[in-house]
């Protein structure tokens, strides 16, 4: 960041050979460059472009001069003019360029009368009828003469079509670049496009005859940040301990001598000391922004950080919550952080302590934990753990506090139970019993990091938590207990207790319970929360029958979702599954493909149970896009029985045999049916849920005086959510009809909508085999439900299931695919020919074709194969 006054001078300049496009004052290299295309690519678009400007600027070292050298030496073909600027005297710019384009010699006459700006309106008049030419300008940001800058900036302004300029430099020289940019007239080239990347790297790393594999490749990358010049000290020093590359690695991450060296003569020696004392403040933290910059150093910081982001200093700035935050390079941080604490010892401790404190202020507890325990001693853990522990698992960081507390855990039952907490908050359902566990053993040996009643609370909470993810919430209640008066604390307990609650099955203090946790998450400020509390609100109106109420906090959850900036995050995917839920059951468009859920994974036995609901539940609603709707409906089924097997107490999987029952009889899987009636019978009891999925699959083996035996009991009762009671009703409609009692169908009919009327229920119309047919045939006696009939008919094409066929009928479908003529399949079944072509025309009637193979198209579709 050398100053200089504004008198220069130039190496370069002269004639060049235009069949080559090498210029004679073009700087020659000491090794071979490494081409960057991305770089190419835009000075070869520059170049093809009238009158036009690039401008390559990065720090000292990003490879600015190879680059250009390069690329005039591999793509150029017009003529070059190079000049490099340097910080001696004896040169005005525009008639050394002037000179340079050898102008006739009247064309820019010298006298002290003329300005750079008068001899830069004369150069382009002179220059109009030009050949093509390439201008290059290496080393800009050493002009600092205001005369000498308004030149060029006319120059660059008034361009000859055939001329291309390229400026190189460290930092923006102080024109109006916004002039040429709004112009269309102006490329920039900066240090992420003249970064080194990966493969570049290794290529560079092979010229000095060292290999690197892909772990050192990325450690070498991750170091440099593709910064051309340390990726080249990088390669010397690897090179020089070929037998020992991790020692050498180690040793450039310190950084080596090499490297500091580097970043002392070019970024650092220059420098004032206040900006000096900013750099070595400021890089204690990973990263920082302008309030903690001011909190460090004062007042001044504002402008010592204007002046390095002008300058083009080797920081990385990203937006984030409303804040610019900036990171040094990394092994110019390490320098920074090595000569702190070899030059200032003594006031490094302060320094952390005054970022932890600025971090903690901000909420930012996984930021300011590592400078609590860079401390010597770490004297604030034990009230960051009491102030800040809870958040920092809330919020997906816990695995770090735990790593910093490991000693604490031996003597501190709220570590223990922290440990449990990240293990529920991770879905590790082993862990999480093997903590709670050994949270409950031995007593504390030093004095407690929070108050007893902290500690009862938070084991109340994670004892709920494990046993949502066991599935067994049913086998006692879950109050909240007494608000503590820890946001984050209260927050977790209310959402915990409430969960616990809800999937016990009891659901309106379970939804009270949550409620407190969106209260309390919003308040704290915990977005992932918020959303997970409204998420579990909307399952709560869902297990109760409020599909009306389901979709509305569904909606909240994933409004909230986008709020908190987390609309494609792991916390929002339940909630816009519930919400497509919601939408299916009330004929409703919804999401696809759907998100996958959170915490699932191949072993069954290691997700939580009501992930495996939400999975199930996935499953339905994406079994019509199914490429195997047979196959689909099998495996769910599979899946459910496993579930009722691990986890017999989860509320809400009742309904679910429901549901994937209808799927079964849709691709006439009967076997299977049965089978999981049979198996959900035993696990669950004879509970008005089984009612209904025993009466479907009496239905569907046309038992209809059954169906009304089973049922009518179980109607008398208030025992059946909304979805359930209207399924129940409809078989009973479908079951009257088939023994031709019409005052009955009639009855039930209207039972089923006004129960379906209240929630919009449109699914079980299309689910309850042959309901929507029936009433396709009497629903215009119920004038008063007639927009919702008139939905059920609009929607009965696309959830209509297959036609009931025979078993044998399906036998021999079922045969079509293998080309076997209707006399092999009658011998291989043991009938006669004219039996198979009966079953043949029985099938293609109730497939309506014509033909074989549409009878297997349309099969196939249908989900029979």
């Amino acid at each position: 960041m050398a100053s200089s006054s504004g008198s220069l001078d130039f190496h370069g300049g002269g004639s060049v050979i235009a069949a080559t496009g090498l210029c004679a004052g073009l700087p020659e290299l000491s090794f071979a460059p490494v081409r960057c295309n991305a770089a190419f690519t835009r000075l070869d678009r520059a170049s093809a472009a009238a009158g036009h400007t690039v401008l390559l600027c990065g720090p000292v070292g990003s490879g600015k001069t190879v680059v250009l050298v390069d690329w005039v030496r591999r793509r150029c073909s017009a003529r070059v003019v190079w000049s490099t600027v340097t910080e001696q005297s004896g040169t005005d710019l525009v008639a050394e360029i002037a000179r340079t384009l050898d102008p006739t010699a009247d064309s820019v006459p010298l006298g002290r009368l003329h300005t750079p700006m008068d001899r830069a309106a004369n150069l382009v008049a002179a220059i109009v009828d030009i050949e093509p030419t390439v201008l290059v300008i290496d080393n800009a940001h050493l002009l600092t003469d205001p005369l000498q800058l308004a030149g060029l900036e006319y120059l660059l302004t008034h361009l000859p079509a055939q001329v291309t300029a390229l400026i190189a430099s460290r930092f923006d020289p102080p024109l109006r670049w916004h002039a040429l940019d709004l112009a269309g007239r102006l490329t920039r080239i900066g240090a992420p496009e003249l970064a080194l990347s990966a493969d570049r790297v290794a290529q560079l790393f092979a010229q000095h005859g060292c290999r690197l594999d892909d772990a050192d490749l990325a450690v070498v990358h991750d170091l440099t940040c593709g910064w051309a010049a340390l990726v080249r000290i990088a390669a010397i020093c690897l090179s020089a301990s070929a037998t020992d590359r991790d020692t050498a690695l180690a040793a450039l991450a310190r950084p080596s001598h090499a490297v500091a060296d580097f970043l002392v003569a070019e970024l650092l020696a220059s420098l004032p000391a206040p900006t000096l004392e900013f750099l070595l403040a400021t890089a204690v933290p990973t990263q920082f922004c302008l309030p903690m910059a001011q909190d460090l150093v004062g007042a001044d910081a504002a402008r010592i950080l204007d002046e390095l982001l002008r300058a083009n200093f080797p920081l990385h700035t990203v937006a984030h919550g409303g804040e610019l935050w900036h990171t040094y390079h990394p092994l110019l941080r390490a320098y920074l952080l090595a000569e702190a604490a070899y030059t200032r010892p003594d006031r490094l401790p302060a320094c952390h302590r005054r970022v932890a404190a600025w971090f903690t202020s901000a909420a930012m507890p996984a930021a300011a934990l590592e400078h609590v325990l860079a401390e010597p001693g770490a004297p604030g853990l034990v009230p960051f753990l009491r102030d800040w522990a809870l958040r920092m698992v809330l919020e997906g960081n816990g695995h770090a506090l735990l790593d910093a507390a490991e000693n604490l855990a031996e003597h501190d039952t709220f570590v223990r139970l922290l440990r449990a907490a990240v293990a529920v908050e991770s879905g590790d359902i082993a862990a999480a019993e093997v903590y709670l566990e050994a949270a409950h053993v031995g007593p504390d040996s030093a004095p407690p990091v929070v108050p007893v009643e902290w500690v009862a609370a938070l084991d109340h909470a994670v004892s709920a938590g494990v046993a949502v993810l066991v599935g067994d919430s049913s086998s006692m209640r879950w109050p909240l207990p007494p608000a503590t008066g820890q946001p984050d604390l209260d927050c977790y307990a209310a959402l915990h207790c409430g969960l616990a609650e809800i999937y016990s099955g009891e659901i309106d203090s379970g939804a009270t319970s949550v409620r407190h946790a969106i209260v309390h998450a919003e308040q704290a400020g915990l977005g992932s929360f918020a959303v997970r509390a409204r998420t579990a609100a909307a399952v709560a109106a869902g297990m109760a029958g409020r599909i009306n109420e389901l979709r509305a906090l569904a909606a909240e959850a994933i409004d909230c979702a986008r709020r908190y900036e987390l609309a494609g995050s792991a916390d929002a995917a339940p909630a816009r599954v519930i919400a497509a839920f919601g939408a299916y059951q009330q004929g409703v468009d919804f999401e696809q493909p759907l998100p996958s859920l959170p915490l699932a994974a191949a072993d069954e036995t290691m997700v939580p149970a009501p992930v495996r609901q939400g999975v199930i539940m996935t499953g339905v609603l994406m079994f019509a896009g199914a490429a195997d709707r047979s196959a689909a409906a099998v495996a769910l089924a599979k899946q459910l029985q496993r579930l009722l097997d691990e986890a017999p107490t989860l509320h809400g999987t009742g309904e679910l045999v429901t549901d994937v029952l209808w799927l079964l009889l849709r691709v006439q899987a009967k076997g299977e049916a049965q089978q999981l009636v049979d198996h959900a019978t035993r696990v669950l009891g004879r509970t008005p849920e089984m009612a209904v999925v025993e009466a479907g699959l009496a239905l569907y083996a046309h038992r209809p005086a059954v169906v009304l035996t089973v049922l009518e009991p179980v109607l008398a009762t208030a025992d059946l959510a909304a979805r359930s009671r209207v399924a129940a009703w409809l078989l009973v409609a479908v079951a009257a009809d088939r023994l031709d009692r019409p005052r009955k169908v009639d009855e039930a009919c209207e039972q089923a909508l006004a129960h379906a009327a209240t929630e919009q229920l449109t699914r079980p119309f299309l689910d309850v085999p042959a309901a929507a047919e029936l009433l396709a045939r009497v629903g215009a006696r119920f004038g008063q439900y007639a927009a919702l009939v008139d939905r059920i008919r609009a929607h009965r094409g696309t959830g209509a299931g297959a036609p009931q066929l025979t078993d044998t009928e399906l036998v021999v479908l079922r045969q079509l695919p293998s080309g076997m003529t209707a006399g092999s399949i009658a011998a291989d079944l043991g009938v006669s020919v004219n039996t198979v072509k009966t079953h043949l025309r029985g099938i293609y009637q109730k497939l309506a074709v014509n033909a074989r193979a549409d009878a297997i198209a349309q099969a196939r579709s249908l989900g029979l194969f």
